[in-house]
């Protein structure tokens, strides 16, 4: 009897490939990031690298494995210019130095990015492969990235007009795509420091939707902080805010009954107070002013404080404008002397 045995090649479970545009001043490799959480999006990190490839003299590329999470989550492809290394690494937006690619990925994905060879950007005018979801992303990134580059440029009297029309677009994008993670990173994307309070409803109502699409996951749970920060939402639903001001109500007017009590039942003496006194300047500080000052007197950036408090940069800088003006100093070393 003759056995016959058959050898069956194993490949690696999922395959992104592609072709990038390489000049002189990058270098001939293609980094994969893993974005744990939504304020990885667009930041560069040593830490937040798993993958590395070369690429080869027409520009090929390809990763392959079997150590992706089964679950969808967002990834980022990019390149470095030769100046750079793995912690100073930059993205760029637009123009000739487009060089990253955010995709959805899991363990099983077969993606393909090629980028028009007649772009001088790495990642220029690319197209995608490979699953609806990343073809959402591809649809997404030519919202996001034109229009950022060109408002970025605008006079100052168009550039309202351009960012609002950027956070209509992204709205309209969100609301219409029925991919929920797509969707969030579309609305990672808005300005909420600008937008938020015109925009409450839906961003409340895209809040209940993370959570019933997307329950228990890290980016969820990133969300969630996001807009509690930004609306108190917390406290509101709740009923914590009502708590907290019953309880402030009674024992204030505890309070106003011990002072009258205490003032009935004292005697008067003949020390008369001339004089106040002085009022401590952090007392003109609102919460969130202390709290920022907090982070800086223990050293932090403002970028590390933008990060755990889930805002934005800008939002950072205003509130230690702010704080500058209350203290009346001018800098962050006068402040920490002060």
């Amino acid at each position: 009897m003759l056995f016959c045995l058959t050898f069956v090649s194993v490949q690696a479970k999922y395959v992104v490939k592609g072709k990038v545009n390489l000049s002189e001043e990058w270098q001939p490799k293609v980094f994969m990031a893993a974005v744990h959480n939504l304020n990885d999006y667009y930041r560069t990190s040593s830490k937040l690298i798993i993958n590395a490839v070369a690429v080869d003299e027409e520009g090929n590329f390809l990763f392959e494995g079997e150590n992706l999470p089964d679950e969808d989550l967002f990834y980022r492809l990019y390149l470095m210019k030769n100046d750079n290394t793995d912690f100073d690494a930059c993205l760029y937006v637009g123009g000739h130095d487009f060089n990253s690619v955010h995709l959805i990925l899991n363990n099983d994905s077969q993606v393909k990015v090629i980028a028009d060879s007649t772009s001088l950007a790495p990642f220029g005018n690319f197209k995608i492969q490979g699953g609806d979801e990343n073809m959402l992303m591809r649809e997404l990134s030519s919202i996001v990235f034109p229009s950022f580059y060109f408002y970025k440029i605008q006079f100052p009297t168009e550039l309202r007009f351009s960012e609002e029309k950027l956070h209509s677009d992204l709205k309209h994008f969100s609301d219409t795509c029925g991919h929920t993670l797509v969707a969030l990173a579309a609305v990672n994307n808005m300005d909420f420091d600008s937008f938020f309070e015109k925009n409450r409803d839906f961003y409340l109502a895209f809040q209940d939707r993370v959570n019933r699409d997307l329950p228990k996951t890290a980016y969820a749970q990133d969300f969630n902080r996001k807009m509690s920060y930004y609306s108190g939402l917390d406290q509101q639903r709740e009923g914590g805010f009502w708590k907290y001001l019953s309880g402030f109500l009674a024992v204030l007017l505890a309070l106003m009954s011990f002072l009258w009590w205490k003032a009935k039942n004292t005697v008067v003496h003949a020390t008369v107070v001339t004089e106040l006194s002085p009022i401590d300047p952090k007392d003109k500080l609102t919460k969130k002013e202390l709290e920022i000052l907090t982070f800086i007197q223990k050293g932090n950036s403002n970028k590390e404080i933008a990060s755990a408090l889930f805002i934005e940069v800008s939002t950072v800088k205003s509130h230690i404008n702010k704080i500058y003006s209350k203290l009346e100093v001018s800098s962050r070393s006068e402040l920490l002397n002060n």
